[in-house]
This record gives C-alpha cells, structure tokens and sequence, in this order.
C-alpha cells in the first residue's frame, strides 16, 4: 500500500501508483457531481435564475473534480486542486447567505467571510495536527453551520433546517473520516470514499436549501402582491 499521509494529511486505501491507485476514492467523487446536477436542476426550475446560485453549483461539480484529480495522482500540486475548490465554495455560499438571509451590505458581508476566514486558519493553526484523521480543521465551518442553522431556523427560515441537516452530515463525515486509519490494517479499502459521499451531502443540502430559500422569498412575494 502507498503511503499517502505525508501528501495528505491522513487517509489510506492507494494500492499502488498510477491513475486506478485508489478507485474507491476517486469514483465516490461523483457523488459531488450529483449533487451539483441536482442543484442545476433545481436552479433551472426557479422563476428567477440567481447567477451566484449557478456559479455555486460550478464550484460544487469543481470539488467532485479536483477531489478526482487528486486521488487519481495524488501530490503537492493536485493535492491544491481537491482543497480550494471545497474552500471557495464554503466562503461563496456564506457570502450568498449573508447577503440573501442575514440583509448585510456587500461590505458586511465581505467583513463576515473576512472574520470567519481569519478565525479558521487560526484554528488550524492551533488544532492538534492530524486530529479527527486530519478532518480536525473542519471544525469551524460545522460550527458555522449549526450557529447560522439555529439562528435562521428561529426566524422561521426554511433554510436553517438545510444548514443543520448539512452540519449533521458533516459530523458523520468527519467520524468517517477519524475511522479511516483505524480500519486500515483490517480493512484496507479504508472509509475515506465515505467521506466523499457524506460531504458531498453536505454540499447538495447547503445547494437546496438556498435554492428553496429562492422559491420560499418568491411565494412570500406573491403573496404580498396578491394581498
């Protein structure tokens, strides 16, 4: 077996060099472009075609194939193409929800993407290295998650309850993925192509959500009108 720990920061299942090294973690990778041609669906639906929610839905599919390229050929320079696509999509879709549910002002909205940025790199640079099979540095965004879930959720937003059930995923996936080592020595397939699938069902409830949020806003709209 390939040792992979020191490109990536913990995860096992490469049996050899070479492009099929590791099926298992490169196929589940569909799992994102799934979610991002069910987004796509749901954005071709809407009434009002909101082009950031289309440009979310790019970098969704983005994530599955960077994530793709690097278990493929797994090294320094793809290992960038698994991790910015997942990090510009996080900060996009904040963005996207300070704007549209929390009313900030662009500038807002850039400050809290801002200080949430700052605030997770320094995380990461006090997290115990490797914890959680490397997934320790995730930590932040579940917490934004579940805080910005629960608030939205008291307003009666529809949304919230998408970012609550995507911080429940996230939670399985990084238990998924604090299992992978563990299993390695007797299962060497390891469990990181779950971690793919149960991320990727963090992106796709984050997509609904806010592609429901759009057709909740037009139906209140509508209604005003007709009222």
């Amino acid at each position: 077996m390939i040792d992979t720990i020191n490109i990536t920061g913990q995860y096992c299942g490469r049996f050899s060099d070479g492009f099929a090294g590791e099926l298992q973690n490169s196929l589940s990778n569909i799992a994102f472009v799934a979610a991002a041609g069910l987004g796509f669906a749901i954005w071709r639906s809407n009434a009002n075609q909101d082009g950031f929610q289309l440009a979310l839905v790019i970098l969704a599919a983005l994530i599955g194939i960077g994530s793709f390229t690097f278990h493929s050929a797994p090294g320094m320079l793809t290992l960038q193409f698994d991790l910015i696509p997942i990090q510009l999509f996080g900060l996009a879709a904040f963005f996207y929800l300070a704007r549209r549910e929390f009313e900030l002002p662009i500038l807002g909205a850039f400050l809290a993407i801002a200080v949430f940025f700052l605030a997770r790199q320094g995380w990461v640079m006090i997290a115990p290295r490797g914890a959680l099979g490397g997934g320790i540095t995730h930590i932040p965004t579940v917490i934004l998650l579940v805080g910005c879930g629960i608030w939205l959720s008291s307003k009666g937003k529809q949304v919230g309850r998408y970012l609550i059930i995507a911080a429940g995923f996230y939670v399985v996936a990084l238990a998924a993925r604090t299992a992978d080592l563990l299993v390695c020595s007797r299962f060497p397939l390891g469990v990181h192509w779950m971690w793919h699938i149960l991320t990727a069902a963090v992106v796709g409830s984050v997509l609904i959500g806010l592609m429901r949020c759009q057709n909740d806003d037009s139906s209140n709209e509508e209604s005003g009108a007709h009222g």
